[in-house]
């Protein structure tokens, strides 16, 4: 596909020859060409958001363009593509966020709105594309696959299906089918799987995949069932085998996770890269703001050894060419002017200019355009929790003298298949489970809050809370509300707290809020601009840390801990599961 179409090739033509004025040109630079992999001086003219010309034997543009810059003998590269990012999770509308990434080179996204779709469903989507048409850069949005990412096992406000999938593909900016997370569905070519991928096929759109640790015949099911990509590579070894599949890969650093040192090993091992792309997936606001977004996963990759080129190309050519755009990703006659002016290769500090289809964006880390504003909120109450009448809500209920519960753990080694399980026997008083040890286990209860009344409260063994209670309405996937506690009371005082200001993050201890992050957007977007919500989230980062006496980052582990589409064992709304074959599991063991 065409990023910009319907060119005015005549226009182009005469530009090309010096017939015609041009918009833009760019002198004193050395071009990173991610084509042939050279560096060398050149100008650059551009006209109508296009490159009209290169000139490469010193000449200057003629006619003299309209506006000429001096790049001071810095590099020009193409902009960076993000391949795959949930805007939801930078805790921004996406306007904002296009502001906020825009100057770290960022030129375009590819956006998977999945989060709020859980919440608002279609409106939610629709909600996002128009925020997107404020932004700076551009945002491509693909068709949520999965809502709820598996049905049976968790519960969300929306349920999507081929019909409301092929809704969406009609959209301006919709351009395929975004994560398929039910990788177990494909595998087993159910139904509801097989007709979505259906959709987008038909729309002739991308299909990105998501399918962790799936290898061997399971893998070749996968990629003949549509998807082509993967950005959950865990291992060296995962990555080689679903490269050699044709798999396109995409390397991942994310305030949730880091794949990169993995990938760098395996990728070694690799003399063709082409298929290897990057994306940012879950990007907290506070962590784009002090170091960046694609660019500072393009850094990751140079300090570990890849090659700028490569580590640039990763982030630019083959980006383009994973999602068929046969304009972008590189600096060449025909191609869409998305570039940045850089000092150096490394990508750990700011472009001095950013140019998205030719007009200056941003210039040494401030924006060119229209600042960032406090964004629209939707007028819908999204905290929708009748189970929760007071902290007697909260616990296990038991007619026994003891109970003998599955202890759940929150370690990343859990995350992996065929977990053991664990029971312990704990007393029960007063018809509620109660926990000896405080210091040893807690509570963590997944309360559905899109008003079904569904709700989990498990035992857990590792959570590392130490003080008060730890709530968000930030769930993966289906954004249920998520409390790790100790004492019921403060349970309740959370989920009060959180319906109070439409969802988002508190802190609480001795039955008072300590620390309260209002993300009113969904629960899980706020309406200010990045220099505004970054030292919030800090605070309520170093909130999270003191209730774990700065032991655990459970900022970012409460907000994975109901996400079925990985294996290990998983509490959702609905149970207890065993991830990688969606199943429930008993809570309480019998004699």
């Amino acid at each position: 596909m065409k990023i910009i179409k319907n060119k005015d090739r005549s226009r182009l033509i005469k530009a090309a020859k010096g017939l015609l004025q041009c918009d833009l040109s760019i002198d004193n630079i050395q071009l990173v060409n991610v084509i042939t992999g050279e560096i060398y001086p050149a100008g650059v003219d551009i006209l109508d958001g296009v490159i009209a010309r290169i000139r490469m034997d010193g000449r200057p543009c003629t006619p003299a363009a309209k506006e000429a810059i001096d790049g001071g003998g810095n590099y020009l590269v193409p902009g960076f593509i993000d391949t795959h990012m949930h805007i939801e999770s930078t805790m921004m509308v996406p306007e904002n966020f296009g502001k906020a990434a825009v100057v770290w080179g960022t030129t375009t996204a590819l956006t998977d709105p999945h989060e709020i779709a859980n919440v608002m469903g279609i409106e939610g989507v629709k909600y996002m594309l128009r925020s997107a048409e404020k932004s700076p850069l551009r945002i491509y949005t693909l068709a949520p696959s999965c809502v709820p990412a598996v049905p049976h096992v968790e519960g969300a406000g929306a349920a999507f299906f081929k019909d409301e999938v092929a809704q969406l593909l009609k959209e301006d900016m919709v351009i395929g089918v975004a994560e398929v997370m039910d990788y177990i569905g494909v595998i087993n070519d159910d139904p509801r799987m097989h007709d979505i991928v259906q959709a987008g096929l038909d729309a002739d759109g991308y299909i990105q995949g998501h399918a962790p640790c799936v290898s061997g015949d399971d893998l070749c099911a996968y990629l003949c069932g549509g998807p082509v990509s993967d950005h959950e590579v865990r291992t060296a070894d995962e990555l080689i085998e679903k490269l050699r599949m044709g798999m396109h890969t995409n390397i991942k650093s994310s305030s949730l996770s880091d794949t990169v040192q993995e990938f760098i090993k395996g990728v070694r091992n690799v003399p063709i890269r082409d298929n290897v792309s990057i994306c940012t997936d879950d990007v907290h606001a506070a962590d784009l703001l002090s170091t960046g977004h694609v660019n500072h996963v393009v850094n990751e990759c140079v300090k570990g050894g890849i090659s700028s080129m490569d580590a640039i190309r990763f982030g630019t050519y083959n980006a383009a060419r994973e999602f068929r755009f046969e304009d972008g990703g590189c600096i060449a006659p025909g191609y869409v002017a998305d570039m940045q002016i850089v000092s150096d290769l490394n990508f750990d500090k700011m472009p001095l200019k950013v140019f998205v289809a030719g007009k200056l964006a941003a210039e040494n880390g401030r924006l060119t355009g229209q600042a960032a504003v406090r964004a629209e909120i939707p007028d819908i109450d999204t905290v929708n929790i009748p189970q929760i009448t007071s902290a007697a809500s909260f616990g296990i209920s038991s007619d026994k003298a003891e109970e003998k519960l599955l202890v759940f753990s929150a370690a990343r080694a859990s995350m992996q298949p065929g977990q053991k399980l664990v029971y312990k026997t704990f007393p029960v008083e007063n018809g509620k489970v109660v926990i000896p040890d405080k210091s040893e286990n807690q509570f963590i209860s997944v309360v559905n809050r899109h008003g079904s009344g569904d709700m989990t409260t498990v035992v857990c063994s590792d959570f590392g809370l130490a003080h008060g209670c730890v709530a968000s309405t930030i769930s993966h996937d289906s954004h249920n509300m998520t409390i790790c506690y100790t004492d019921p009371e403060d349970a309740y005082v959370a989920a009060m707290e959180l319906k109070r200001t439409g969802g988002g993050m508190c802190v609480v201890e001795n039955h008072k809020v300590i620390c309260s992050l209002p993300l009113p957007v969904a629960g899980l977007m706020s309406p200010l601009p990045v220099d505004e919500i970054s030292p919030e989230i800090k605070k309520m980062d170093e909130a999270v840390m003191y209730a774990s006496d700065h032991k655990s980052a459970m900022l970012l582990a409460i907000a994975i801990l109901a996400l079925p589409v990985r294996p290990g064992i998983i509490i959702t709304d609905r149970g207890i599961i065993r991830g990688e074959t969606l199943t429930f599991i008993p809570q309480k063991l019998e004699d």
